[in-house]
């Protein structure tokens, strides 16, 4: 992605880089992990038939479901979605973990909400890695980012896509688009975008100006390192999803 938007200073742009909840200790954009945990079912399930009133009041139910899926995970992993999203107060929980989560809650809670927020940056996440390809590529391409991504740079991804796509941008220029042209991913997406290319290589290129700049320089390294080894199609898919 760096390497994409990267516009040489003689092209008339800026050089150099354009480029479990939203868990503050590494859960995956908002989304649950699976853990078996055969004690905790058996609970819940005395708790569902001894004072079923509790079993929905406490929001075991939920629980409850997400201990039957991680039974099935075991069997056959490909049956289970990849992206479950997290309930807001768990990731809500997960993030004040962390000073930038901490952050990251104050300043969702400050514009618009951070309910409101989170379920935006979930339906843009899950649509974005169900576009990767099969379940167990969604899954790869999840964990490799929770690993290699510093939480700060998970974060301030998070952020910016929370912000969304409703700004005006100045078209790139022709010779832009021809160097966003220059690798598979961006070859494809012109072609695929025709004469709003440039508005589109312009959204990104400013997306991935802020994003880094919410970053310090370790870990936006960090994170346009993990991008930069991407395949072509899941660099299509977030090019495709973060353009708009």
């Amino acid at each position: 992605m760096s390497n994409e938007l990267v516009v040489s200073e003689n092209s008339g742009a800026a050089a150099g880089s354009a480029t479990e909840g939203l868990a503050g200790g590494g859960g995956q954009a908002g989304f649950a992990s699976l853990t078996v945990n055969p004690t905790r079912k058996a609970e819940i399930e005395r708790i569902m038939k001894s004072d079923f009133a509790r079993y929905e009041d406490e929001g075991l139910n939920k629980e409850y479901l997400a201990l039957l899926e991680a039974e099935q995970y075991e069997v056959d992993p490909d049956s289970i979605p990849a992206t479950r999203p997290l309930a807001p107060d768990q990731s809500r929980t997960e993030l004040c973990s962390s000073e930038a989560g901490r952050k990251l809650v104050h300043d969702w809670d400050r514009s618009g909400g951070f309910k409101a927020h989170l379920a935006n940056v979930q339906r843009d996440v899950g649509e974005m890695v169900r576009a990767i390809g099969s379940i167990r590529e969604q899954r790869v391409f999840m964990e490799h980012f929770d690993r290699e991504v510093p939480i700060p740079a998970r974060l301030a991804v998070y952020d910016e896509i929370a912000a969304g796509t409703g700004i005006y941008v100045t078209p790139a220029a022709p010779s832009e688009v021809k160097h966003f042209a220059s690798t598979p991913a961006g070859k494809t997406l012109v072609a695929e975008w025709g004469p709003v290319a440039g508005e589109k290589v312009a959204m990104l290129r400013g997306r991935a100006t802020r994003m880094t700049a919410n970053m310090s320089e370790a870990d936006a390294d960090g994170f346009w390192t993990w991008f930069d080894n991407l395949d072509a199609g899941p660099v299509a898919a977030i090019f495709r999803k973060l353009a708009g």
